[in-house]
Formats: C-alpha cells, sequence, structure tokens
C-alpha cells in the first residue's frame, strides 16, 4: 500500500483519534493511515490536521495540507437537535467522527453509505434503541443524522431487524438452549482472500490432521458432560471450516457419531454443515449427513465464473457446483445456503450479474452475498491487492440486492468488516421461513455461542449486557495442549454469568 495520510492533533487525545482511523481509511483507500506519527514517509504524504476550535461550540477545524501547504479548511460544528445516544460511545468521539466525515465527503466528492458506523454489526445499533423505548421514527433520525447512515442502508437494517425480532425474542425466553460451533481448519487449497486458520491438507499433515480429530472428539466429550451438569441443550449446532467436507465418509461419520452420543439437542435442533467446496461432497457424504439429520447445507461457489474460480485458488468448476447441488437437492429436502463474493479478481457487473443469475436459477433457500474484505494473513494482503475503484459497488450492490428480492429471499442478517471493497456490508438472504439462526445469534450476539476446535470463539453472555470472548488456540499443536484449559474456563464463565 503506499502513501500515507498522516492525522495530527494537539487538542485531541489519542485513543479518540485512533477511533475515526476506520471512517478516513475509508476515504483513502490504499493508504497507510498514521496517527500523531513521527516517521518520516519516502511516499507523498498528506496530513490531515484536527483541532477543537475554541471560539465555536462544538466544532473542530479540519485541514488537510500537502508540503505544509493548506489547501481545503473548514470548521464544522454539529448539533444533535435533543437525540439520545443509544450506546457507550462517548458523545464528543461521535461529534469528532461525524465531522471528518462531513469534511472529507465535501473534500473527496464520496459518501459513505454508512456514515460514521464502523463497526462490525450495525444490528446491535437497532436492538440497544429498541431496549432504550425509542420509537421508529426516533431510531431513524438517529441513524441517518447522527450516525449519517443512508436512508438505504437504514432501511435495510430496520427490514432485517423485522425478520429477526421472532427468533431473537425466543432465545431471550430460552437460556437453557446454547449454539455449539466446530471447526474443521483444513481446505483443500487455499483461496486468494481467505485468512482464516486453516491448512491446506497433505500427506504430510495427515498425522495431525488425525491428532486434531481426537482433540475434537474429546473437546466435544467434555462438553458434552458440562452441558448435562448445567442443563444446557443445543438449539442449533453449525459445523465450519475450514472445509468440513474434507473429511473423508469415515472420518465423517466418526465426527457425526461423537457429536451424538456427548451433545444433547433440541427437538427443532437447527443443524448446519459448511460443504464449501463441491469437489470435496460426493453420495456417500451426504448420506452420511442425512442420516444424522443435518438439515442445513451451504455449497458455495463464490462466482459461477471459470476464470475467477481459477485466480482465486479454488480447485473445482462451474459444472462441479451444479452437480453437487443438484445431488444434494435430490437426496434431502434440507435448507440449501449458497455463497457469492463482489469484488473478485478480474469481476465487474456482467461476471457479477451472470453469476447471481447461474445461482438463482438452482432455487437455492438461502443465498449470503459478500463484498470482498482484504484480510492480514491472506494471500490478497501480503500480494497488496487493491479493489477496483473504477467501478460503482453500491450500484452494483443494489442491483444485486433486486435480483434476489425478486426471487423472493429477503435479507435477514448483515454485518462489515474492515477493508471491505465499496465500504459494503456482507448479507445473508433466505425464503421465508428459511433463515438460519445460528447466523443471527453469532452476528447478534444475543445467545451462548460454545465454540469447539482450534481457533473457534464461545461467546458467553453477560448477566446484565455485552458479552465475554473465549479463545481457543489457533495454531494447531497450541490447540491439542490447550483446549481442556479453555473448556475449564468456558465453564466457569459460563456459571460465574448465569448461574448454572
Amino acid at each position: 500500500m503506499s502513501g500515507a495520510i498522516d492525522i495530527i492533533s494537539s487538542t485531541i487525545e489519542q485513543k479518540t483519534l485512533n477511533s475515526c482511523n476506520s471512517i478516513i481509511a475509508a476515504f483513502f483507500t490504499g493508504k497507510n493511515i498514521r496517527m500523531n506519527s513521527a516517521k518520516e514517509e519516502l511516499f507523498p504524504t498528506f496530513t490531515l490536521k484536527i483541532e477543537v476550535n475554541t471560539k465555536v461550540p462544538n466544532a473542530f477545524e479540519i485541514r488537510i495540507m500537502e508540503n505544509n501547504q493548506v489547501f481545503f479548511c473548514q470548521v464544522i460544528d454539529f448539533r444533535t437537535n435533543g437525540l439520545p445516544l443509544p450506546g457507550k460511545e462517548p458523545f464528543f468521539q461521535i461529534l469528532l467522527k461525524r465531522a471528518i466525515y462531513i469534511f472529507l465527503t465535501e473534500f473527496t466528492g464520496e459518501v459513505l453509505p454508512w456514515g460514521i458506523l464502523s463497526g462490525i454489526r450495525p444490528g446491535k445499533l437497532i436492538l440497544r434503541m429498541q431496549d432504550l423505548g425509542l420509537n421508529k421514527e426516533t431510531q431513524a433520525r438517529i441513524l441517518t443524522e447522527l450516525y449519517m447512515v443512508s436512508e438505504e442502508k437504514a432501511n435495510l437494517l430496520r427490514t432485517i431487524n423485522e425478520i429477526q425480532r421472532p427468533y431473537l425474542l425466543k432465545i431471550k425466553e430460552r437460556p437453557d438452549l446454547v449454539s455449539v460451533f466446530l471447526t474443521i481448519p483444513f481446505c483443500p487449497s487455499r483461496c486468494f482472500y481467505c485468512s482464516f486458520p486453516s491448512t491446506q491438507l497433505s500427506v504430510k499433515n495427515r498425522g495431525l490432521f488425525q491428532n486434531y480429530l481426537d482433540a475434537l472428539y474429546q473437546e466435544v466429550k467434555l462438553t458434552g458432560e458440562m452441558m448435562k451438569e448445567l442443563g444446557l441443550k443445543a438449539d442449533s449446532i453449525y459445523i465450519g471450516g475450514g472445509t468440513p467436507t474434507i473429511l473423508n465418509a469415515t472420518e465423517l461419520e466418526m465426527l457425526f457419531q461423537v457429536i451424538l452420543k456427548n451433545i444433547k439437542m433440541d427437538d427443532q435442533i437447527e443443524y448446519t454443515v459448511e460443504a464449501g467446496r463441491p469437489d470435496t461432497i460426493d453420495y456417500a457424504k451426504l448420506i452420511i449427513l442425512k442420516n444424522y439429520q443435518v438439515n442445513r447445507l451451504s455449497i458455495n461457489p463464490q462466482s459461477m465464473q471459470e476464470q475467477t474460480l481459477r485466480k482465486i485458488g479454488r480447485n473445482h468448476l462451474v459444472t462441479d457446483v451444479l452437480k453437487c447441488y443438484g445431488l444434494a437437492r435430490e437426496l434431502s429436502d434440507w435448507v440449501i445456503n449458497m455463497d457469492l463474493i463482489l469484488g473478485l479478481p478480474g469481476e465487474g457487473p456482467n461476471e457479477i450479474r451472470d453469476s447471481v443469475e447461474k445461482v438463482l436459477t438452482l432455487r437455492p433457500d438461502n443465498l449470503t452475498v459478500h463484498a470482498l474484505a482484504l484480510k492480514k494473513g491472506s494471500i490478497a494482503w501480503d500480494e497488496n491487492y487493491e479493489h477496483s475503484s473504477c467501478q460503482n459497488w453500491l450500484g452494483i450492490q443494489s442491483e444485486v440486492a433486486q435480483q434476489i428480492k425478486s426471487a423472493g429471499l429477503n435479507p435477514y442478517y448483515l454485518y462489515r468488516q474492515k477493508y471491505i471493497v465499496g465500504n459494503l456490508e456482507n448479507v445473508g438472504y433466505a425464503l421465508e421461513g428459511k433463515e438460519c439462526r445460528y447466523n443471527m445469534a453469532i452476528i447478534e450476539e444475543q445467545q451462548n455461542i460454545i465454540g469447539l476446535g482450534a481457533g473457534a470463539t464461545s461467546k458467553i453472555l453477560k448477566g446484565n449486557s455485552g458479552h465475554i470472548n473465549i479463545y481457543n488456540p489457533i495454531d494447531l499443536k497450541h490447540y491439542l495442549k490447550g483446549f481442556r484449559e479453555v473448556h475449564l474456563k468456558r465453564k466457569r464463565v459460563l456459571r460465574e454469568e448465569h448461574g448454572f
């Protein structure tokens, strides 16, 4: 990433200034954002100077300079008109972010659809406003006037909230129900954009692979004992990765046997397996999934363009996706999800439109549309890949959303990430009644999540608000040594926070 933007201030503390990093970075794609840095930069550097204006209440003077020459300056004030603050973020910090946003919108001519909202889970803001008893009109004003969110995105959040509401109410009524996530951190190859802690499976690491499965079985057993002792049942089980279906038929059946023997499930269990790579699926594996009551399946092409699949390191063809999907439909009536990604190398509106059309022709129950996020540890990041700036990503996303909604699927969950193409978001769509409870629980953080396996995260709700994250080691060898210690911590926190 070439070039840098230096952010300096003598009147704003460093912590508050740092909170604005992601907003500034969204306007200057590919630039290194440095806060009060004294480092020398070889590339041309702009300086953004932000100071509290002592002459105007609640106002900031912002100027952008190059070689100490000021070429754009504004004094920006803001009055809330009595709007309440729904979150824990300090009022001064919100004012600062908003002033920076207004300044950079004027300077660059760009408008960010999510305004100053930079968190991963914007839907939680709606939930907080509802907890405060704020009416819909006030909620809308807070989103659009205070946080500068576009009308389109504000409406999207409200639509998703309406669909989620009955599910989230049930979760609150049943604290004895938890979600259980298991990870198989192995893949047949590494995708261009992937930063997950997954390992490419090869002959050389087969021994480590088996050791990992043995440890995972032990963790499942310990978890089952804990759940029985605390009176908990699984509302949903989600087996993700990596690529869980990289297991052969014998290994896959053993995993399901261990889960069935140890994890007590609710009568309405939602049981999901990510079969993300169609080249890892065959008839025998699908029969095993069906026999063990799996009722949700993910078959994720990411793109339906042959050239793109080769570029991103996926060792399958579009025809493999079609065959796998057709076979799955023949064998069971499970809910099938498919994933697509906007912003993959070489793809523009025509390729994206074609992929969406091909997937919708299959009539999946769920379709998740991701916007490509550049993640540290991925091939894309290491190769300094940059999102195409010549595409109207917001327009492309809006067209895709309309295509999907015309097919009868509605948005039901949403999350955002750093360095995401077009400053957009990831959205899951579903036919009515086919929404994934686990996706809603993990994104909105309204249910206890027990994460098993290397790199898995457990989310334990606090008694009053918020949650505690408990992380399993990412490194496979560290996981083998440390999963028992993590289990004991998870059990202790569940008892302390919920009195189980």
